[in-house]
């Protein structure tokens, strides 16, 4: 298995470098709510339910494609939400995958009359799994090209796969203007190698941003279809990988209308990774989402950039007209 391990090794090198340090990644932050921080659980208050399908580097074979699905809504008598979310990433042509499912509840209060704040606790596990029978070794190739012939390499007959425990929390606090959070993934950093140890690193995430009134009214419970801009940050790091994103988004300029647009680099190696351009539509209780990554770094030209597809439902539901926890007023992509 000496060069089993070897080639094994180069393509979990291979996935953790498409798919930004061991984990499913989504440009539309919002629309994927509570993969970006356990505590946006409940933040709409009614339920919802979100899926997200995202096509990394669409040029490249054998790049990574996530999928995730979440469902959570707040309530009054457990004075928080509960949430639920499952995301599945295949990658090497579907020889490698990661799923993660996970149960979410956030606890919220106010802390002054201004400002609002949500903490959580996301439990569940990972699995791993790799499918020996999608791998191509180097004995399969000739001059031209790949044989299909078996290998020599004496390999598993039936796929790999491990579970591990899974641990998340995170806080995020807002008020009618302005939010932040920080949400800490990965908690126990459990041991996911199939042949030598191999923690998975914690992944942080921070981010921040703003909603501004384009007509300036002051009301404490904003019209969903009143123009706003929002600017915001998002900072990210697992293991060795960081990235910062900068974004905006422009609500109802057109009439149930998003346009969204961001900058994401890399801080290790201070360079640019890609633009993202975003247009969503906001229909009563639907939400619809589309993205392109248009890649900037050295793979440009060749990548062929990222596709992104989000999709929202808003669950009708009765609020009061005293309600105890404001609504976070963040973006929905």
């Amino acid at each position: 298995m000496t060069r089993a391990r070897y080639y094994l090794t180069i393509l979990v090198l291979f996935c953790t470098l498409s798919s930004s340090a061991q984990g499913a990644m989504f440009s539309q932050f919002y629309a994927a709510p509570l993969h970006t921080n356990p505590a946006l659980a409940g933040s709409v208050i009614c339920g919802r339910f979100t899926v997200n399908y995202r096509n990394q580097w669409s040029m490249i074979p054998g790049t990574s494609s996530s999928v995730s699905a979440s469902y959570d809504e707040h309530f009054d008598r457990l004075s928080g939400a509960l949430g639920f979310i499952a995301t599945n990433l295949r990658e090497g042509s579907g020889a490698y995958s990661t799923t993660t499912v996970g149960a979410i509840y956030s606890y919220s209060f106010q802390l002054t009359n201004a400002l609002s704040v949500r903490t959580a606790v996301q439990a569940g596990f990972v699995h791993r799994r790799i499918d020996w029978s999608n791998l191509q070794f180097p004995d399969q190739f000739d001059l031209s090209g790949f044989t299909g012939r078996p290998t020599g390499e004496s390999l598993p007959e039936t796929p790999t796969g491990r579970f591990l425990e899974d641990f998340s929390v995170g806080i995020v606090g807002y008020t009618n203007n302005f939010f932040a959070g920080f949400a800490i993934h990965h908690l126990s950093t459990p041991d996911e190698g199939f042949m030598d140890v191999s923690k998975l690193p914690m992944r942080f995430t921070a981010h921040a941003g703003a909603v501004f009134d384009l007509r300036r009214t002051r009301n404490r419970f904003r019209d969903p279809n009143t123009p706003t801009i929002s600017p915001n940050i998002i900072f990210q790091q697992q293991g060795v990988a960081q990235q910062i994103n900068y974004g905006v988004y422009f609500n109802n300029i057109v009439p149930m209308m998003v346009f969204g647009l961001w900058y994401r680099q890399t801080i290790a190696f201070n360079q640019p990774e890609s633009i993202t351009f975003l247009v969503g539509i906001r229909h009563n209780s639907l939400r619809i989402g589309y993205s392109y990554d248009l890649s900037v770094s050295k793979l440009r030209g060749l990548s062929g950039g990222s596709h992104e597809l989000s999709m929202a439902y808003l669950l009708p539901c009765r609020t009061p007209r005293a309600p105890r926890i404001r609504q976070l007023n963040c973006p929905a992509f």
